[in-house]
């Protein structure tokens, strides 16, 4: 009786690794998942690692649109929102920025976070960046 069970679990290995490949690359392409990450079975295809992305903030006022500097103590959930841009983690990310000081008169309308990719030119290996994500965080009632 314990035979079947047995058999069953030789093939737990392969099944887990199958759903975590298939649940990996749905992610990458579905949510911009980082292909280095989630088990990084399509790391070796492509430069795309969170790491090599860049994220842009910007806090909006009445008449200002000013870019902000990324804390020291924000870097690693920069670097998580960057890997898996998901809308859930922008706006997280949005609400860490609003409450961050700007030199700027007048209340907080809004954050802007882009999310950039680089891209290679195959021919020429010329570098470019293009906009993977963009996200504005509306806030207060003005």
């Amino acid at each position: 009786m314990t035979k079947p069970t047995i058999d069953w679990l030789r093939y737990l290995p392969s099944v887990l690794l199958i759903a975590v490949s298939c649940s990996q690359i749905w992610l990458a392409y579905s949510a911009d998942l980082s292909p280095w990450s989630g088990g990084g079975f399509g790391m070796f295809s492509t430069l795309d690692a969170g790491g090599k992305r860049h994220l842009h903030a910007f806090a909006m006022r009445p008449g200002i649109r000013r870019e902000l500097q990324i804390p020291r103590d924000m870097k690693e959930q920069v670097l998580r929102t960057l890997t898996l841009p998901t809308e859930t983690a922008l706006v997280n990310l949005a609400s860490e920025f609003a409450n961050l000081p700007t030199p700027d008169e007048g209340p907080l309308e809004a954050i802007q976070i882009q999310v950039w990719t680089a891209h290679f030119d195959p021919d020429t290996l010329e570098p470019s960046s293009s906009l993977l994500h963009s996200i504005e965080v509306r806030f207060g009632e003005y």
